[in-house]
C-alpha cells in the first residue's frame, strides 16, 4: 500500500484546524488546510492549498442541518462534484461506517469502517465514564479499514499517535485513481471532525 498523506488535527479556541501533509524528499509538505467552525448550523469544510487560505482546492457541504445519517457533497474549487460521502447511521451505532460514492450516479466506490469492533465498542463506553470520558482522550488507537465496492480491503486510515489526532491514509495502487485525492482529503477531515456524532 502507498501512503497518500497524513492528516494532523490541532484544537484551537475558535475551532479545529486540519493540515494535510504529503511526504517528499525534503520533508513533509502542506498540501491542504481546513478549519472547523464551532456551533455551525450546517457543517461545511473548505480545503485550502495552504494556511494563508488564499486558494480553495475543495469543499464539502452537508445536505441538511440535522441528519443522523449525514450526507456530504464534496466539490472541487469550481463547484464540480467530486464525491458523495455519507455516514451509515445504523451501522455507526456500533462501529462508525462511511460510504464514498460517485456524484449523480451514487455508484458506491468505497466503504470506510472501524477496523476493530471491540475497540469501537470500548470507545463508545469510554464516553459514559463520569469525568474521565469527558476530559481524557480514549487511550487506545483506533483505525479504519477501506474496502472497495466488492468488499475487498484496499486501504487503511490509521491513527499514528496516541494523544494527538494524527492519521495516515494508505491505499492500494490500483484503488488510488478511482477517487480524486482532494475528495480523500475532505473525507479524512470529516472522519475526524464528525467521529463523535
Amino acid at each position: 500500500m502507498k501512503k497518500l498523506f497524513e492528516l494532523h488535527q490541532k484544537i484551537t479556541f475558535v475551532g479545529n484546524e486540519y493540515r494535510v501533509l504529503k511526504d517528499r524528499a525534503a520533508g513533509p509538505k502542506l498540501a491542504g488546510y481546513a478549519k472547523q467552525k464551532r456551533l455551525a448550523i450546517r457543517e461545511k469544510f473548505t480545503l485550502f492549498s495552504d494556511d494563508a487560505q488564499t486558494e480553495i482546492i475543495a469543499q464539502s457541504q452537508a445536505r441538511s442541518i440535522m441528519d443522523f445519517g449525514a450526507t456530504y457533497d464534496v466539490l472541487d474549487n469550481q463547484g464540480k462534484p467530486l464525491a458523495v460521502v455519507k455516514k451509515q447511521f445504523k451501522k455507526s451505532i456500533i462501529s462508525s461506517t462511511w460510504t464514498i460514492s460517485k456524484p449523480i450516479s451514487n455508484k458506491l466506490l468505497f466503504t470506510v469502517y472501524e477496523k476493530s469492533l471491540p475497540i469501537a465498542i470500548a470507545r463508545r463506553l469510554w464516553n459514559f465514564i463520569p469525568f474521565i470520558g469527558e476530559f481524557l482522550p480514549f487511550p487506545l488507537r483506533f483505525h479504519f479499514t477501506v474496502s472497495d465496492a466488492n468488499g475487498k480491503i484496499v486501504g487503511e486510515y490509521e491513527k499514528i499517535t496516541i494523544v494527538r489526532d494524527h492519521y495516515a491514509l494508505h491505499l492500494d495502487e490500483k484503488a488510488i485513481p478511482k477517487l480524486d485525492k482532494r475528495a480523500w482529503m475532505i473525507t479524512t477531515v470529516l472522519l475526524d471532525a464528525l467521529q463523535s456524532r
